[in-house]
């Protein structure tokens, strides 16, 4: 088992679940017969650029679990929610200012017009090959 002091360097290992077995064996034992120990711990968990990333707010903003599913928000664009929901996605999306909805919303968006311009392409060409076939409309100057 290794011997060395247990430093800022083992307590951010032991912190991180780095260590190897003996040593965070040496640790845990250390610490609970060191207050002076736990404290230098508080100071290096304190200290980390990571401290926050398991509190409660972070692992509900990384998970974006207030976010509305892609096809809520699709459904959102063609009103076809539950007035609820969609006052939600609303509030979310204009007050929130959630960045991750608002470039669904705006590739949706893309999406959607150039759905439609491929469409109305398309039903052009298909009335103008088609159009020898119809019946010739009557003039109405005659």
């Amino acid at each position: 088992m290794s011997r060395h002091p247990i430093d800022d360097e083992t307590l951010i290992a032991y912190l991180a679940d780095a260590l190897p077995g003996e040593d965070l064996a040496r640790v845990e034992k250390a610490l609970r017969e060191s207050a002076e120990l736990r404290d230098q711990l508080e100071q290096v968990r304190d200290g980390r650029q990571d401290s926050n990333l398991h509190t409660l707010g972070a692992i509900w903003r990384r998970g974006r679990l207030t976010c509305a599913t892609r096809q809520q928000l699709g459904s959102y664009l063609l009103d076809a929610l539950d007035p609820e929901i969609a006052s939600y996605i609303t509030f979310h999306v204009d007050v929130i200012e959630c960045v991750f909805c608002r470039a669904n919303l705006d590739d949706l968006r893309s999406k959607a017009a150039a759905a439609t311009s491929y469409s109305t392409a398309r039903h052009n060409r298909i009335i103008q090959s088609s159009r020898h076939l119809l019946p010739e409309e009557p003039n109405p100057r005659k």
